[in-house]
Order: C-alpha cells, then structure tokens, then sequence
C-alpha cells in the first residue's frame, strides 16, 4: 500500500459520505422529507416500491427550486440557508451538511421535477451514480418530485444488509410518522406497492395528531407537560405510570421539532419514572423542546440525529423535574402512585414491647404475627417438603447433564420483601425470587407448545388493538411466526389487528398489553437478527408479562405450586432475561459472616 497522500476523487468522496449519510431507505425518506419541510410544503407524498428498496418518491408542493439552481442541487456543501460562517450557529430549518443530496445520488439513480410558483414550466434532472445525464425545461406541478430507483445498485456491498422488506418499509414509515408528530399542520401520505398505509391529514390539535400517530391507547393513558425555565420550553404527553413498554424505542425527544436521540435526556425521562414502573419496563413519551437555534449544534451528526446542547445541565434539568412534577401529580388505575416511595413499615426493636399485629381472616401468608409464625411452625403448616424428588439434574440426547433447581428436603420459612421466597435446608438458607422463577417456567411452556400441539384458549369476540403504522406493517410479515406460538391475528383495516386467539398459558394477561409487547419485540431489530431469535425475545416477553409480579403475597398453595412446577421446568437457575433464580448461602458462609469461623 502506498503511504503517499493523495486528494479523493470527487465520486469516492461521495460514496464514503453516503455511508455515512444513508444507512437504508428510511434515511432517504428522512432527507427528502426535511427537505420539503424546508421548502413550506403543506402537503407531503412518500410512495414506497418494495419497503423503498427498490423505488422512493416524494412529492410536495413547496417552494419548487429555480430552475438555474437545479444543477447545483447535488454539488456537495451547495445550500440556500448558509451565506456566512456565523449562519451555521443559527440554522432554524432541519440543519445543513451539505451532503445529503449528491450521497443519495452517488449510491443511486435519480429523477427530480421542480417547478416554482409563479414560473411556466419546470425543470427535470437525472442523474446515475452521481452523474447528471440531463438537465433539461419540463412541464409539471407546483413544488418537487424526487424518485428514487436501483438503490445500492453500485455499491452492492451495503445493499446485502439492507433487512427484509417489510422491515425497511416499517423503518420508513417510522421516519414519516416521526416527522408528522412534529408536524401537525402538514398532510401527509404514504403508499407502499400502490396501497395507502398512512394518512395523516392536517389538524391544529397536536393532540389529535399525537393519537393517530401513537395510539390510542397511548392517548388514553398520557397526560401532558408544560414547562418553562428561562429561554427553554418543554411541552408534549407522557404516559401514566400504568402505561409501559418493553423496550424505550416509544421515547421520541424533538428539540425544535427536530427529532433526535440524546442519551442525556433519555435518562432523565427514565429517572423521573424510575421508582414507579416496574424494572425492564419503560414509559413513552412524545417531548418537545424549543431552545434558542444559537443554543443548540445540530450538524454534530451525519444524518442530523444526535445535538449538541449549549446548557445541557439545564436541558436535563428541566426534562426531569418537569416529568417528576407531572407524574406526582397524577392518580392512576391503582389510585395516587406515591405510595410506591414511601418506606416500607418497620418493626420497632426499642425496649418497650413492641406491637405486634394479629393476623385478621382476610390476612393475606406473610402478614403473620410472630406469634402466628410459630404456631404455623409448631403445627408443621411451613415444614412440609414440595416434592418428593431428589433428580437435581436433567439430560438430554443433545445436551450433556445440567444442574437443576430441587426442593427436596427443603423447608419453607416464609417470604421477604413479597418478593423473596425464603427456603431452609440441613446445611444452607436459600432465596427465591418469585417472579423471575414463575417467568421461566411460562417460558418453557410457551417454547414447549410452539414446538408441538399449541394450546390455545379462543375468544368470543376477537379483540381490536389499534397500533402504529410501522407496527402494523411488521406485523404483517410475522403472521405465521406467532399463530406458531398460539397467537391468532389478523391485519384489521388500516391501523388495527384482530386477536382471535391467545396461548392458554396467558389467557390471563391483557390482550392489548401483550400486542404492544410484541410490537415493541419485533421493532426491536438492532438486538435480534434472526428469525429464532425475534421468536425467543417475544416468547421472553410473554412470560414476562404473564408472571408473578415482585410485591405480591403468595398463599402456602401459592407457594407450593411454583416450587413443584420450577422442578418440573428444565434450565430453571435462571430467568428469561440470565438473572438468578436462587440464592444459596451454605451454612459455613454464614458462619463466617457472624466471625463464626
């Protein structure tokens, strides 16, 4: 190789900004949609061929471009909204690069139509491979149309990561929807093989806007935020405490009605929920922030995803305690959600005698007494053993023999915390986390009928979960994948599935929960790749969703039923998610402890 230094061929320079610049379709759809934003288009159309890889096209009626100008479209670093360096700091339209334009038209073939407002005729350009064959007058309608063909065709490198089609289309349409929550006073439309998939007309209530885009069930559980603290505003809707997600990606942080990623204030949205949702479970939000442009870098990123906050102390400051304030504010389902913070009740061991509550009929296992405790002891209610077997290891033709978890023997002395179930032994103490135990037994029932006869529990009228259109989209092309693990769905209009059939095993959770779970699992295609893997995050989150929550009181019945089903469930040390199951401290740990030893 040589060491000589040598300037980049204009046509490598533009490939290597691609790269960077247009990762898929959806970024793509992402520029030209900014683009005629920028423009005052008020009407928007994305028509997509194959999930946008084989063909994109947006049309708008915007400013239209001058006809002289046209060429110059696609030579890097050649804007309308820079003219001296001090400009870059104040950028009020979707930012600038330069790069955006002559990247697409490197990787791909090109046809623009522009036409402005008062002129005659319009002007057409083609261009492959970031050539321009023709620039030439042309008749057509007031403002632009860029269609966008053989994608990747000369840098068939990136075009073999490009994932299946309908997960591009969903990608694209994640960028539209995206864009037209922060947009409300644009219409916009999408179409993808000549069907429409997306509407969403003009409306003056962002709220309306927020429902069609998010849900509606997002619009039945969100309250809205309002806050100022000096030369920044933070307004939108976040949902209650009872309204989660399984993963963050229902985040959508705008500032200036840009949308973009920053971990910072991702985290104080988490922090202002983090004591009142369960771990693993996220809230959505649609947030947005307006900050003085000089305030805000919005080039620090390739595709304009990532700012950079002059104040971000007091960017996160103010995230956080307004999202606090609102949450406190609130009552869910379960009535006023502070009473999550407060501390648990604890014994008084001062030398007065202490009160010590009786256990009433309706007491739930693990309000006893002490003195009920030891009668419960004295009458052998707490020292049966679950089980009569003794196998602590399981074998199998393809695998080679695993510990397993086994309760013979074991003693049950009660639970800590309701959550930690609490077993003695001749030589060691264990704990037991009750949820994540019942999560891996759901699991293997799942996986066990998935791979054999599924057992499912039909319902008398099938149940219609409204979701976003990216969702809807996925859905669609995973229809076998979950009638396999006892799911019965069907695509229902435009924005909706029907379930008509639930896995028997989790008859009891909500229907509506479970949907969006795996709509947030099959969105989820960074982590899971594979088709095998996608099948075992959902089946993960089913079980998840459908075990014993943390905090809940067991009956000895309870009790007694996890310890013999645990057994009965192979791979049981740990959950779904790689936690432990049990804890196990030996006697001669415990000793130690005490200086024993």
């Amino acid at each position: 190789m040589s060491e000589r230094i040598v300037v980049l061929s204009e046509e490598i320079a533009n490939k290597i900004a691609a790269g960077e610049v247009v990762e898929r379709p959806a970024s793509i759809v992402k520029e030209l949609l900014e683009n005629s934003i920028d423009a005052g288009a008020t009407d928007i159309r994305v028509e997509l061929e194959k999930g946008g890889c084989q063909s994109i096209k947006v049309i708008d009626n915007g400013s239209g471009i001058e006809r002289e100008d046209v060429p110059l479209v696609f030579e890097r670093h050649a804007t309308s909204k820079i003219h001296k360096f001090e400009d870059i700091f104040n950028v009020v339209s979707f930012g600038f690069r330069g790069e955006a334009m002559p990247s697409i038209a490197s990787i791909a073939k090109v046809e623009l139509l522009t036409r402005r407002k008062n002129d005659l005729s319009g002007a057409k350009a083609t261009l492959e491979a970031g050539a321009i064959k023709e620039v030439a007058p042309a008749g057509c309608p007031e403002g632009t149309q860029i269609s966008i063909t053989r994608i990747f065709a000369n840098v068939p490198a990136r075009r073999k990561f490009l994932k299946t089609e309908t997960t591009e289309q969903s990608a694209c349409l994640d960028v539209v929807t995206r864009i037209a929550l922060a947009h409300p006073e644009i219409r916009f439309k999408v179409s993808a093989n000549g069907k429409e998939i997306f509407v969403a007309p003009e409306v003056s209530d962002i709220s309306k806007r927020i429902s069609m885009v998010m849900g509606d069930e997002f619009s039945a559980h969100c309250l809205s935020v309002d806050e100022q603290k000096d030369n920044m505003s933070l307004t939108g809707f976040i949902s209650r405490p009872e309204y989660t997600k399984s993963n963050s990606k229902s985040i959508y942080l705008f500032v200036n009605r840009r949308f973009i990623r920053d971990n910072s204030v991702t985290h104080a949205v988490l922090s202002a929920y983090r004591q009142i949702i369960e771990p693993r479970r996220y809230p959505a939000a649609a947030l947005f922030l307006n900050i003085p442009p000089e305030d805000v870098d919005v080039n620090v990123h390739p595709a304009k995803l990532e700012v950079r906050f002059k104040n971000a102390h007091g960017v996160y400051e103010l995230a956080s305690r307004t999202i606090a304030q609102s949450l406190a504010e609130t009552e869910t389902s379960k009535g006023n959600f502070i009473y999550r913070l407060k501390p648990k009740e604890k014994n008084d061991f001062s030398y007065s005698s202490p009160k010590i509550r009786e256990k009433s009929p309706s007491m739930p296992f693990g309000l006893f007494s002490r003195q009920n405790l030891q009668k419960a002891i004295n009458e052998d209610l707490l020292k049966r053993p679950f089980t009569e077997k003794t196998a602590t290891v399981v074998e199998s033709a393809n695998m080679p023999a695993k510990e397993t978890i086994s309760f013979a023997g074991m003693k049950y002395v009660g639970p800590f915390a309701d959550t930690y179930l609490i077993f003695e032994g001749d030589e060691n103490l264990v704990l037991l986390d009750q949820h994540a135990a019942h999560e891996r037994i759901i699991l293997e029932k799942l996986k066990k009928s998935a791979a054999g006869q599924v057992v499912r529990q039909s319902l008398l009228m099938p149940e219609i979960i409204n979701l976003t259109p990216g969702q809807i989209t996925l859905f669609s092309g995973y229809i076998d994948l979950l009638r396999e693990i006892g799911l019965e769905i069907e695509i229902f209009g435009g924005n909706a599935v029907a379930v008509k059939a639930v896995p028997a095993s989790l008859s009891q959770v909500k229907i509506s929960e479970m949907i969006s779970d795996i709509a947030d699992q099959l969105g989820d295609q960074n982590r899971t790749p594979s088709l095998q893997e996608k099948r075992e995050k959902i089946l993960a989150s089913l079980a998840c969703r459908a075990a014993i929550k943390a905090n809940k009181v067991l009956s000895l019945d309870d009790v007694a039923a996890l310890c013999r089903e645990l057994e009965a469930t192979s791979f049981n040390l740990t959950c779904p998610h790689g936690r432990p199951i049990t804890v196990d401290f030996s006697l001669n740990e415990i000793e130690r402890m005490f200086k024993r030893k």
